[in-house]
């Protein structure tokens, strides 16, 4: 067994031949089979892929249909119930945060998005006195605090990284651009007269 004391006196390139050999030992976290698992990424590779191209017809097709002018139905339940949505994000944030949670990731990501998706729907659907309270509740409150989750998020996810990346005996000093997906099998290049 190896003592803390021993642990304080390897360097880190031998703490981290130590984790790659610790490593090896450990169980398979994916319990797929590689083919299937790419497979699987394909599969959403595509879906998400022809999903973000179909929007741009959709979005031109809006811009020439919808009216400029609309009287919505339920529009009392449609804000009480999103900003309800937007405090239960919230609170799942600061319950993750307080209990030292990785799900606070995203529950951070989620809660930004709906503060920004807020900000823009109170912004663009006010009219008079209600614009510029609007403005200011956005300009003051929801995005500053959307871009604080998302610093914060992108934040834990960078040290999240670098910690693995230490343990696994990598450099730590990838870009979060640049860093393969974890639980997916690296890409196979085919070799020449494959295919």
């Amino acid at each position: 067994m190896i003592a803390d004391a021993d642990l304080r006196a390897m360097s880190p390139d031998e703490r981290a031949d130590l984790a790659r050999r610790l490593a090896v030992l450990a169980p398979k976290v994916t319990r797929r089979a590689p083919e299937i698992a790419e497979r699987a990424r394909r599969r959403f590779v595509i879906i998400i892929g022809v999903a973000s191209v179909l929007m741009i017809p959709w979005v031109i097709a809006l811009t020439l249909t919808l009216p400029p002018r609309y009287l919505a139905g339920h529009w009392r339940l449609t804000w009480v119930g999103f900003d309800l949505v937007l405090g239960a994000a919230l609170a799942v944030t600061a319950w993750a945060a307080l209990r030292r949670r990785q799900i606070m990731i995203l529950a951070g990501v989620v809660s930004a998005t709906l503060l920004a998706c807020d900000a823009w729907f109170d912004m663009v659907t006010a009219s008079g006195q209600d614009r510029w309270v609007s403005l200011a509740t956005a300009a003051l409150v929801e995005l500053p605090l959307a871009a604080w989750l998302f610093f914060i998020s992108y934040h834990l996810v960078r040290l999240s990284m670098r910690r693995l990346l230490v343990l696994s005996g990598q450099s730590p000093d990838v870009s979060l651009w640049r860093l393969p997906l974890l639980g997916v099998p690296p890409h196979r290049r085919r070799r020449a007269g494959h295919s």
